[in-house]
């Protein structure tokens, strides 16, 4: 497949999952978030769409086609870059559309690391653009326009966005959410754990897929007290369920030491240089993809401080690519 064939089919697939996620977000915000919960028969509509089962959440947060908010924080990491790219490749006016909407699931979703970790993105985005003189122009007036925007808001809803960001703030603030915060205590007490078991077997580490039986005697009682999720989950012999690590640096640690950590950050080091170097001669789709690339794994990576599977495919889809540009270059090479 010729990477423009790549570009436009894979990106194509994204956006019309985007779609879907964004009509049943529009009214999922509008029941969850404004209260009105006589769309909701429109919403159980989605009911019949395979492997999806309508499930709005008491806290105000939305999932869409996800399962949970941080799932869906993770397809939107994924595809990012992606729906980005429009701005780049198209000329209609709707090409701003796909980044506008991850924006909004993206902070309805409630995810602190959805909102770090894409945000981080966008801005990782708007440094592409001022790069290309194209666009330089354009990256100043958004940011001059934003701006603006904010200003009035202030003036007239000064009250409601300073709430609005002063909550969106607190929940970033994970130390201050420690004690208050089920889930920050899980995540942290599972990473504690772990890093314990590190110090315990530092160079090998305790094998591969065993992370789970060395960690339930190192759980700190700051994390399992008051905390259901220990109870009901963690530690009831009766869950098949593993339990997860939360992190997967702090599991590789955990189960292969110093020497597994440095073998795999060796993969992720390698992976942002050959982008870093291929981007130097890059021209067109060659260079737009890899923004792509780019823009996805650093997102990725940074989600990994969050969840310990490798199960994450939008990660093994732009090593993928990455390995085929990198294939056609040492190619063209040859044939010089």
């Amino acid at each position: 497949m010729e990477l423009k064939e790549a570009l436009v089919k894979i990106r194509k697939v994204f956006l019309y999952s985007l779609i879907v996620a964004s009509i049943y977000g529009f009214f999922e915000i509008l029941i969850s978030v404004f209260g009105y919960v006589f769309l909701y028969p429109i919403l159980k509509g989605f009911n019949y769409f395979p492997f999806l089962e309508v499930n709005l959440h008491p806290e105000g947060r939305i999932s869409t086609i996800s399962y949970e908010p941080p799932f869906l924080a993770i397809y939107l990491i994924t595809i990012s870059g992606w729906m980005f790219s429009y701005i780049l490749t198209s000329k209609r006016l709707t090409r701003f559309l796909p980044t506008f909407a991850i924006f909004v699931l993206t902070y309805f979703s409630g995810s602190r690391t959805g909102l770090i970790v894409i945000f981080f993105q966008g801005f990782v985005f708007l440094i592409f653009l001022y790069k290309d003189l194209r666009f330089k122009k354009y990256v100043i007036n958004f940011l001059a326009g934003a701006l603006v925007v904010f200003s009035v808001l202030l003036v007239f809803k000064g009250e409601k966005v300073i709430h609005s960001v002063t909550e969106k703030m607190n929940s970033l603030n994970f130390q201050k959410n420690l004690t208050k915060n089920v889930s920050n205590q899980s995540r942290f007490g599972m990473q504690y754990a772990a890093l314990q078991v590190f110090s315990e077997n530092p160079i090998t580490g305790v094998g591969f897929g065993q992370q789970a039986y060395h960690n339930r005697t190192h759980y700190p009682s700051w994390a399992t007290r008051n905390n259901y999720e220990f109870e009901l989950y963690y530690k009831n012999k009766k869950e098949k369920a593993f339990p997860p690590g939360y992190n997967l640096y702090t599991r590789l640690l955990a189960e292969t030491g110093l020497i597994g950590i440095t073998l795999f950050l060796m993969l992720l080091y390698f992976s942002l240089n050959e982008i870093r170097l291929l981007m130097k001669k890059a021209k067109e789709e060659e260079k737009t993809i890899l923004m792509i690339v780019s823009i996805s794994l650093l997102g990725l990576y940074i989600n990994w401080f969050q969840i310990d599977t490798f199960r994450i495919y939008g990660i093994w889809l732009c090593l993928a690519i990455l390995i085929r540009i990198r294939y056609n270059k040492n190619l063209i090479l040859k044939n010089e």
